[in-house]
């Protein structure tokens, strides 16, 4: 119970600093351009012509060209821009910042993505909590929308797949929170785990070298012998 406690104190923190930062970030910038791209073909579309097609059908000579090139119904493209899909905002924070989730989200934006393809999972996962912090709710076009960059780019042929993949977390929300949990606490675990300390080898004392002891008197040289007269020998003179 302490722990879940926790756990949803720690969420609301994260999310309440998420949304002050991220929402200054949508309103200094925020996607005013589509790059809406079929292989090779890429056609810029203002955001609100995008808006105007998804809710009432407005079609523009963008539009028509990208819906030709790729061959979709534009009854299937408006559904899918404006799906509504449910994500608790406070368990989204939690879940797309886990490991788990940037897999998901990083695959998605393949398909939104930024002009270099470079940082695209860090803005669409600004862009969902941002779109689901309103209403609780995330479609295609309201992630578009929340986009945090002047242009974003789509890849209209994706769409569908990537429609399938936002639903699939939504879906998965709850099991995805459990495993990032899971995660969280191994995390914290190891890092209070001391590392185990080696002991400390055992240094022989050193012991000091033995005074040497004086060495024993040399006995006294022996006096020389006296000098014996020499005799003559008899029959030399």
């Amino acid at each position: 119970m302490k722990l879940t406690k926790f756990v949803s104190i720690g969420i609301a923190l994260v999310v309440g600093a998420s949304a002050s930062i991220l929402s200054s970030s949508s309103r200094a910038f925020g996607a005013e351009k589509v790059v809406l791209t079929f292989g090779p073909i890429a056609q810029t579309i203002h955001i609100s012509d995008l808006e105007d097609f998804a809710k009432n059908g407005t079609t523009t000579p963008t539009i028509k060209q990208i819906i030709g090139f790729s061959k979709m119904d534009p009854q299937v493209l408006r559904g899918l821009m404006s799906l509504e899909i449910g994500l608790k905002p406070a368990i989204l924070a939690r879940v797309v910042y886990s490991t788990p989730g940037e897999k998901i989200t990083d695959e998605i934006a393949q398909a939104i993505r930024t002009h270099r393809r470079t940082e695209s999972g860090k803005a669409l996962r600004a862009a969902v909590i941002l779109a689901a912090g309103d209403d609780g709710k995330v479609s295609l076009l309201e992630i578009l929308k929340k986009y945090p960059l002047p242009e974003v780019y789509v890849d209209v042929a994706s769409i569908a797949a990537t429609v399938g993949k936002i639903q699939g977390l939504a879906g998965n929300l709850s099991s995805l929170l459990q495993d990032s949990m899971r995660e969280t606490t191994r995390t914290t675990e190891t890092n209070r785990t001391e590392s185990p300390i080696e002991p400390r080898r055992s240094v022989p004392p050193i012991n000091p070298t033995p005074a040497r002891r004086p060495s024993a008197p040399l006995p006294a040289p022996l006096p020389a012998p006296a000098p014996q007269p020499v005799r003559p020998v008899r029959g030399l003179w």
